[in-house]
């Protein structure tokens, strides 16, 4: 078959099949902060979940496969066949920094725990030493959710009496082994104020993508807590959320 050949449209169509797409700024993140980092802050379970929600920009990863070339097995012909993929070696995240500075408390306690300090005091001498700390104890899994608009509606019957779930669809991303390995500078100046952002970056050893259906509504959310914990791949360990942190990605 040499191609498609051009068909009518209208203009119903048209709309279902292009205009049903994604948006860019529904989605969650969920920082696991290992509990090693956490004994070492002064943060409570609701500040971890906020710091989640200040995640205002994040990077779906990419991975590539590397190739070996093949020459002459067909007259000509030179093949590529692929023989391992390779991940993306770190995901950038950007946060707002809220006014207690908590996000920037947060990744530099990480990243002094991982460089082993424990007493700030002490590194103002010069000629301080140090002693890295095992990555067992500063690495985590980190979720992103990516959903749509839709996702916690319910469909009415024409009477309005009854309602119906319909299956949603999400985009879970596991980041298997996670830590900070950079933050970027963070510039202030007399110029007009703006809101104030931190650039970290991550590295991880690898991503899980995994394209999930549910039938999940805003009601199943008020009820139980581990219907809310499986659609925003929240953290059971942070206690019980509050309904701000999904409608803020939802609106």
């Amino acid at each position: 078959m040499a191609g498609v050949r051009p068909t009518k449209l209208t203009v119903s169509k048209i709309k279902s099949r292009l205009l049903n797409v994604a948006q860019s700024s529904l989605y969650r993140l969920t920082l696991q902060v290992p509990q090693a980092v956490r004994s070492r802050l002064s943060l409570s379970n609701l500040d971890y979940d906020n710091l989640n929600l200040l995640c205002c920009e994040a990077t779906l990863p990419g991975s590539s496969l590397t190739t070996h070339e093949v020459n002459n097995d067909y007259h000509g012909a030179t093949e590529k066949m692929a023989y391992r993929r390779l991940y993306d070696e770190s995901i950038g995240l950007t946060f707002y920094v809220d006014r207690d500075y908590k996000i920037i408390e947060l990744l530099e306690g990480w990243m002094d725990y991982i460089t082993g300090i424990d007493n700030k005091k002490q590194y103002e001498d010069p000629y301080i030493s140090y002693r890295m700390s095992y990555p067992n104890s500063y690495k985590n899994n980190i979720f992103l959710t990516k959903f749509e608009r839709d996702h916690f509606l319910r469909d009415h019957s024409t009477s309005g009496s009854r309602s119906t779930r319909t299956a949603r669809t999400t985009l879970d991303y596991t980041f298997v082994q996670a830590f900070p390995i950079a933050l970027t500078a963070i510039p202030v100046s007399y110029d007009e104020s703006s809101i104030l952002k931190c650039n970290v970056s991550f590295n991880f050893i690898r991503y899980v993508q995994q394209k999930k259906q549910s039938l999940f509504s805003i009601s199943d959310v008020l009820g139980e807590g581990s219907t809310r914990d499986m659609i925003v791949n929240r953290d059971p360990t942070l206690g019980a959320p509050d309904l701000i942190g999904i409608t803020a990605n939802v609106g």
